[in-house]
């Protein structure tokens, strides 16, 4: 199993520039984690009210590997002389 480095990307706009704020993550599911227990959602409310409904925030895996779990080979066994 593969795991990869995932992005938490914040995209508003302040006038008529975009903004995207990026937070990153060791694994996807930290990520999802954050956005699943709404962490980030006073951030999020706050920019809302600031700067309108131009806004979005989401999770995006990047193709950089953090961590590869590899299956641990079983034990040889002996056999009995």
């Amino acid at each position: 199993m593969v795991e990869y480095f995932t992005a938490l990307l914040l995209h508003y706009y302040i006038q008529e520039h975009q903004i995207t704020t990026i937070v990153w993550f060791e694994t996807e599911t930290d990520c999802q984690k954050v956005m699943q227990y709404k962490l980030a959602d006073p951030l999020y409310d706050q920019l809302y009210e600031l700067y309108g409904n131009e806004i979005e925030m989401y999770c995006e895996p990047s193709q950089h590997r953090s961590k590869l779990i590899r299956p641990k080979l079983r034990p040889q066994q002996m056999e009995n002389n």
